[in-house]
Parts: structure tokens; C-alpha cells; sequence
């Protein structure tokens, strides 16, 4: 697939033997099984075309008995090519909040976003030390954040939108594993996925202002930045990783997406351009293969 990189730098390895995805590198390295798919079923490397319409959610306007078991037969065919299954699976659903969820036994198995219990709305980050569980987070723009505990074994999975930024969810997620599974910050690595990038993603004044009002000026003057054409522009990797620095993981231990989905929208979904036929899913499995 020809990406567009903000840099040449290897943040992701791309795979295309069956429903082609990215896989950050970093986690890779560690053994962790993640990816984040894009909009394609399949693709041809010799080619270079792709059959695109992979659907990993229900959107609003369809109609849920149709086009559920479509959903659930994609994610979890792209859980089999991690080695797992979708009966290990737990989902956000992407209310742009930054509450964060510790999963559960009870919380494993396909599930729509409207069938979750009320215990489980509005969570946009899941962390757990179950081994082989899946966490699955979904976005068009919005980057997710993966976070691997080598150490505690133990994994997150957040959905970073400008309000979930800005509430610092990585941050709730991390404070999280610290308390439940001992998890020490500087033990952790992470990655913030795919998104839409500052140049893309214009902002209204009220937003400035209330990063200004919540991270203080100098923060929201580093993350913000008035472009030629009048408007903010919030650059969400920056916000996140100035987060997790926050928190203490090593900056080493921070893989920085150069992938925005905006820029790529032959490839991804993208809220932002208006080609939102469906969602792109991030996963990422509670096992160390290496």
C-alpha cells in the first residue's frame, strides 16, 4: 500500500497477506499482537489495488441485524490473524469521554456498541492483565493509544479524540493499571496510532480555549496553532505524547504516529474528509510472544 509519511521514520509494518493492516513496530518488537486496519478486504501488492468496503462496526443509519454478522465475521477474522479469536474480545464504543474500563471474564465476546451493559457506556479506554484478551477500539480520525506492560503483563487501549485528549485519558488509563495491576510508568511502552494530523484537523477558538483553561496557556500554545487560513490547528500527537511524557513513560518508550488518515483517505475512513463509510479497528492482545 502507498502510505504518505510525515516522516521516513518506521513507526508501523504493513501486512497484506489477508485483510491487510498496520502493526506499530515498537509492540512488534515486544511480541505484543496489535494492528489497525484500513478500509481494504484485501490487497495486492503486485497490483497495487485493493478491494476496499472492510466493515468492523454498525454504523447509525444500518440496519443491525443485516449488516452485525458481517461485522463480527470481519473482526474477527482480523483477531485470527493475531491469533486469537473474537470470543476474546472487549470493545470501547467511542463517546469521546476518557473514562477508562478495566475488563473483565464477564466482558469477553462479539457485542455491539448499543447492546453494552449500562456498566460499560461511555468508556473510551479498556485496560486489562487478563492473558489473551483482545481490546478493540474503532475511530475514522481520532488516533488510539496502545499500552503494553511487559512487566505486570498487561495491556490498554484508549480512543484519543480532542475531548478524550483533553481530559487526558492516556493518562487516566495508565493511573488505572498502576492501581489495579501494579503497572509502573516507566515499565510501559506505547504508541499513538493512526489519526488525523495538526495540518489537517482545524479547531474552533472555544477549543484553544479550553486547553488553555485546563493544560494552561503554554501547553495549549504548544499544541494549537492559529494556521494562515485563521483557524487553530490541534496537533493530537503531540498533545498525547506531552500526556504520557507527563505520566512518565521514557520517551524511548514512545512510538509517535506518521500516518495521518485524513492525508491517506484512499486508505482509511476519515470523519474529517467526509469518507465515512465505516471505522478503522485498533487491537492490540494481552500476550508477550517474545
Amino acid at each position: 500500500m502507498k502510505i504518505q509519511y510525515s516522516n521516513q521514520k518506521i513507526i508501523f509494518n504493513i501486512h497484506t497477506e489477508q485483510i491487510p493492516y498496520l502493526s506499530v513496530a515498537m509492540l512488534d518488537e515486544l511480541g505484543v499482537p496489535n494492528l489497525y486496519s484500513t478500509r481494504f478486504k484485501s490487497y495486492d501488492d503486485q497490483r497495487k489495488v485493493g478491494q476496499e468496503g472492510l466493515r468492523v462496526v454498525v454504523m447509525k443509519n444500518e440496519d443491525i441485524t443485516e449488516t452485525a454478522p458481517v461485522v463480527f465475521k470481519n473482526r474477527d477474522a482480523l483477531a485470527r490473524q493475531l491469533g486469537t479469536s473474537i470470543e476474546h474480545e472487549s470493545i470501547t464504543d467511542q463517546m469521546h469521554t476518557n473514562h477508562v474500563y478495566v475488563v473483565t471474564e464477564d466482558d469477553l465476546g462479539p457485542i455491539l456498541r448499543p447492546d453494552k451493559p449500562p456498566h460499560r457506556r461511555s468508556i473510551d479506554g479498556l485496560i486489562t492483565d487478563i492473558p489473551d484478551v483482545l481490546l478493540t477500539a474503532f475511530g475514522g480520525d481520532c488516533p488510539p493509544i496502545y499500552i503494553a506492560d511487559p512487566v505486570r503483563r498487561a495491556v490498554g487501549l484508549v480512543h484519543a479524540g480532542w475531548k478524550g485528549t483533553l481530559g487526558k485519558i492516556p493518562a487516566n488509563a495508565i493511573e488505572r493499571m498502576a492501581t489495579q495491576f501494579g503497572s509502573d510508568p516507566r515499565d510501559l511502552y506505547t504508541a499513538i496510532g493512526p489519526g488525523i494530523c495538526a495540518d489537517c484537523y482545524e479547531m474552533g477558538d472555544e477549543v484553544y480555549e479550553q486547553f488553555s483553561k485546563e493544560w494552561g496557556r503554554a501547553d495549549a500554545d504548544r499544541i494549537l496553532r492559529r494556521y494562515p487560513d485563521g483557524k487553530y490547528h490541534l496537533d493530537l500527537r503531540e498533545a498525547n505524547r506531552l500526556t504520557l511524557l507527563e505520566m512518565g513513560v521514557s520517551e524511548n518508550h514512545i512510538s509517535v504516529s506518521n500516518v495521518c488518515t485524513m492525508c491517506n483517505v484512499d486508505i482509511f475512513y476519515s470523519y474529517r474528509a467526509h469518507r465515512m463509510e465505516n471505522e478503522q479497528a485498533a487491537m492490540i492482545v494481552n500476550r508477550f510472544d517474545k
